[in-house]
């Protein structure tokens, strides 16, 4: 009694050091990891675009309207428009149009109407210049008829003859000369009349620039483009050449960078960076623990981290190997392994170059990633096969790289399928390195760790084995019960187990006061009162997280033990407590809490109830029925008393899990005659007198 008292007060005094936190300082603790997290992936990315841009993108960029440095090889193939010969092609067709041609029929009906005005002798009204005019009438009578007859005549049928109609020039005076030799004029007459006719027979035809620019243009623009192809491996641009506004274009479209900064990629990254893990935040860190935004954050640099060494040896796209392994064997949810691999892939494809080959590199190497992840790590017994895991996903990705670089027709030498190889080893021994810091660092739960906690020789197991062996044989029962329930349920059955077998390590403290422990002899609880009894009880469960704390227990392991009771009320207690006399509150005989939040954990508690209580009735089960019994009411109290409302379980998982539990216990039980059950032995007296 003095004992008890004294735990009681240390009791007392260590219940304010261990408050539970406000939902503010939550809030406040996981919007300032969040933030830590966002910067520390913001720092990365941007450290390794800078390197990158260093190391790779410089040897491989060019300065357009300078002599490449290298020679530029195209890197897949690919279709493109010739500007530089369509041009040409388009200035050869302006140039065959000289010019556009306009006869000027106005002008020939124009000197023909003169030239009659002259036959008729009306001079001034042809528009004979006044000197010529005055040079005609000073000849002979006979003389200046015959100048002017010969004089319209000749001008009349040059006018309807195709010299004068389709010529720019107009009728030379030569021409006028020869056609006047045999009219019978003489010299200084035929002189008057080839000037006259001269000034009257101007050019009928005439250039019009403006209709001959918009003709040269349709010519132009009927020339179609040039197509060109160029198939891999071909140099685009020798050493030394310069490189031309279109070898440019092509040399940006084959995913060559300018030797420039990449301020707009280092924008989208961080803008790409920032809404990816926002997005995995809220649809991985709601479903999984929101204290591992730093763990995301980790996941998304090392992709970027291992993208930048698999491009530096020409293989984009593997980078994502290692990260896909750590993320399968550390996250229990597929939701939330689909929603990093997507969000990786998303910065992959924008942090790398953004070109058909790559871009679909990426996405196919995903794919597979994604699919055969899903089935090499289902299983994983040791290190060795996780190992062996990773190198066959390694070897797969290779493959699909292989595959990709076929479909892309992008050249790969002998060597390459080695390097493959050789990165998949590597990769694997990575994860096997990276793995085990990850654990420590992020408090993650991979296989591995869980395969060592279920270990017999756990110090807290032993400690159980020797101080608790009731315990301890119950905890195996409840494994037993939750891990088949979580096969058929296809849930994470290496953390159910794990979290049955230390989820009543707070019994380590007082284990004489659970039935469990006491092998027939005088019951403790006796000789106290029922409210000391409950807080005994009670404490099980603040003493079990303490134990896991100073034994370094995962978080995901501490939460079984912290909600395998969830509020749940200890029944007998309770009512002893009130035939006593007491009057006391319910809530001095209710665990703390809080109540299952997980599939995991609810599955846990149904086990702890039902083994107890089937285990408390072990001398009265004479039937399958009997233990049906047991079962159903257990699992109906606790739908009653909301304990299972946070878990998320349907009523088909209650139905497969106590048809599960059944057949299980029917196993462990197949040995024992059965009677019905007796009205004064209920399941809750059971086990330490919870309800």
């Amino acid at each position: 009694m003095k004992d008890m008292k004294k735990d009681k007060e240390k009791n007392k005094r260590q219940e304010p050091v261990r408050q539970q936190p406000k939902a503010e300082d939550r809030s406040h603790e996981r919007l300032k990891a969040t933030y830590l997290s966002l910067s520390a992936l913001l720092v990365v990315g941007c450290l390794l675009l800078v390197f990158r841009w260093v190391s790779i993108d410089i040897d491989r960029s060019f300065v357009k309207g300078l002599p490449a440095t290298r020679n530029y090889f195209a890197l897949f193939n690919m279709r493109y428009k010739d500007e530089k010969e369509t041009e040409q092609l388009r200035d050869f067709a302006k140039d065959s149009i000289v010019d556009v041609l306009v006869r000027k029929t106005g002008h020939i009906k124009e000197a023909q109407e003169r030239l009659s005005l002259i036959g008729e002798g009306r001079l001034e009204e042809a528009g004979v210049p006044q000197v010529f005019i005055e040079l005609i009438r000073a000849l002979p009578i006979e003389r200046r008829d015959l100048l002017l007859k010969v004089t319209s005549k000749a001008g009349l049928e040059i006018s309807e003859s195709d010299i004068y109609r389709d010529s720019m020039q107009g009728v030379s005076e030569d021409y006028l000369w020869r056609v006047l030799e045999s009219s019978g004029l003489d010299p200084g007459e035929a002189n008057i009349s080839v000037q006259v006719l001269s000034g009257i027979l101007i050019p009928a035809v005439s250039g019009e620039s403006g209709i001959t620019d918009r003709l040269r243009d349709i010519v132009a623009d009927a020339v179609e483009t040039v197509p060109k192809e160029i198939q891999a491996g071909e140099v685009i641009v020798s050493k030394g050449d310069t490189i031309t506004p279109q070898i440019a274009e092509l040399l940006r479209r084959q995913g060559y960078p300018e030797a420039a900064f990449p301020i707009k990629t280092l924008f989208v990254i961080s803008l790409s960076v920032v809404s990816v893990f926002i997005w995995a935040q809220k649809n991985v860190l709601t479903l999984w623990d929101e204290r591992k935004a730093g763990f995301v954050a980790f996941l998304f640099a090392l992709c970027l981290v291992m993208g930048v060494l698999s491009a530096f040896y020409g293989m984009t796209g593997l980078g994502i190997v290692p990260m896909a392994g750590i993320a399968y064997v550390t996250m229990p949810h597929r939701r939330a392994r689909a929603t990093v691999l997507a969000g990786t892939l998303l910065l992959a494809s924008l942090f790398f170059d953004v070109t058909p080959i790559s871009s679909g590199e990426i996405l196919l190497i995903g794919m597979v990633v994604a699919g055969i992840g899903e089935i090499l790590f289902r299983r994983i017994d040791s290190r060795s096969s996780l190992w062996l895991c990773m190198v066959q996903l390694g070897l797969v990705s290779g493959a699909a790289l292989l595959l990709s670089r076929w479909i892309f027709n992008n050249p790969f030498d002998y060597i390459f399928p080695l390097q493959v190889f050789l990165m998949s080893i590597l990769w694997g021994t990575l994860t096997m390195i990276i793995l085990p810091l990850t654990e420590g660092l992020f408090d993650v739960l991979s296989p591995l760790r869980l395969m060592e906690l279920c270990q017999p020789d756990h110090p807290l197991q032993k400690r159980l084995q020797i101080e608790a062996p009731g315990t301890y044989h119950h905890s195996q029962m409840v494994a037993i019960l939750a891990e088949a329930s979580s096969d058929a349920l296809r849930l994470n059955s290496r953390l159910v187990k794990s979290g049955a077998f230390f989820h009543d390590i707070g019994k380590l403290k007082r284990p004489q006061f659970f039935v469990e422990n006491q092998f027939g002899s005088k019951n403790a609880h006796d000789d106290i009162s029922p409210v000391m009894s409950a807080l005994v009880i009670v404490s099980h469960v603040r003493e079990g997280l303490d134990l896991a704390l100073e034994n370094k227990l995962p978080e995901g392991i501490r939460r079984f033990i912290a909600e395998h009771h969830g509020t749940t009320c200890l029944g007998y207690f309770y009512k002893k407590a009130k035939k006593m006399g007491l009057d006391p509150s319910e809530s001095q005989f209710r665990y703390p809490g809080p109540r299952p939040k997980t599939k995991e954990t609810g599955l846990v508690m149904l086990a702890d109830s039902i083994e107890a209580a089937v285990r408390a009735e072990r001398e009265n089960i004479k039937s399958f029925m009997d233990l049906k019994e047991i079962v159903d009411g257990v699992t109906e109290s606790k739908l009653r008393d909301g304990q299972l409302d946070d878990t998320g379980f349907t009523l088909l998982d209650l139905a497969k899990i106590k048809e599960v539990m059944l057949q299980t216990l029917k196993s462990m039980y197949h040995t024992r005659n059965i009677v019905p059950l007796q009205e004064d032995k209920t399941p809750e007296t059971g086990k330490d007198g919870q309800m």
